[in-house]
């Protein structure tokens, strides 16, 4: 016996049958292999593509700072975090599919170029509405970097480029086969603070909802200096909630 490609314990017999099993367990894994196995893993290709709408109820830390927000998204791309501290409606973002706003509690305006950016990479990229393997026919290209091991996990990292030109880096677990890291030269949140700086984004605690897994947890840290720049708990998930799409746009 020999350990197998997956892990597990298989019986190779002599002759050609054995050399028909090492050419098998040796074959190099395609980008369009990594994709398929990350899909089955989220709960396959159906139930993925069924997810039409969510509603995301979490709490975000901030250093010196926690919020509660409500994050929603809709096919074919529109997306709205409402936030509250102690209990009071303090400020919105949404992208409504062609441009975004904010409302900062007084009042309402269009987001700068790069925050409505920001809004839609965060709705595109797979995770919430869009599986791994939709990236393609939304126009955007996916690329196998190749492996990189990263605190003992070997992992496959996937070259993203959206259709705008934004590149990220993700991080598919080959054990689990979920994304796990996404590693990008971003700010953190460009209005605020436009400096650039590399941010890994961790996602654990993945739990199914109608047939899909979702992350439970993350964080976003930067790499250059270790800092954790935020961290988000999620509360629950609702999949498929009725939304207008007057919702989206500016109040």
């Amino acid at each position: 016996m020999v350990r197998g490609c997956t892990g597990s314990l298989v019986l190779l017999f002599v002759g050609p049958v054995l050399s028909l099993g090492l050419l098998s367990c040796n074959r190099a894994l395609t980008m369009d292999d990594v994709i398929d196995r990350n899909t089955k893993a989220m709960g396959g290709q159906a139930a993925i593509e069924a997810v039409h709408s969510i509603e995301v109820n979490l709490h975000i830390t901030d250093p010196g700072f926690e919020a509660d927000g409500v994050y929603y998204a809709a096919r074919p791309g529109k997306m709205r975090i409402d936030i509250s501290a102690a209990g009071k409606h303090v400020f919105t973002e949404a992208f409504d599919g062609q441009r975004g706003w904010e409302w900062n509690g007084k009042e309402s305006s269009t987001a700068s170029a790069k925050a409505t950016a920001a809004l839609q990479h965060g709705v595109e990229l797979p995770g919430k509405l869009f599986g791994l393997h939709e990236l393609k026919q939304r126009g955007h290209q996916v690329d196998l970097v190749g492996r990189e091991n990263i605190d003992g996990i070997n992992y496959y990292a996937l070259g993203v480029t959206l259709k705008d030109g934004y590149r990220t880096t993700l991080y598919v677990d080959p054990t689990s086969w979920l994304i796990t890291r996404r590693r990008d030269i971003r700010p953190l949140h460009v209005d605020i603070d436009p400096t650039p700086t590399t941010i890994e984004q961790r996602s654990w605690d993945f739990r199914e909802i109608s047939g899909v897994r979702f992350a439970f947890a993350g964080s976003e840290t930067d790499l250059k200096t270790g800092k954790v720049l935020e961290t988000s708990q999620i509360k629950s998930i609702k999949v498929n909630p009725i939304l207008d799409p007057s919702f989206f746009e500016k109040l």
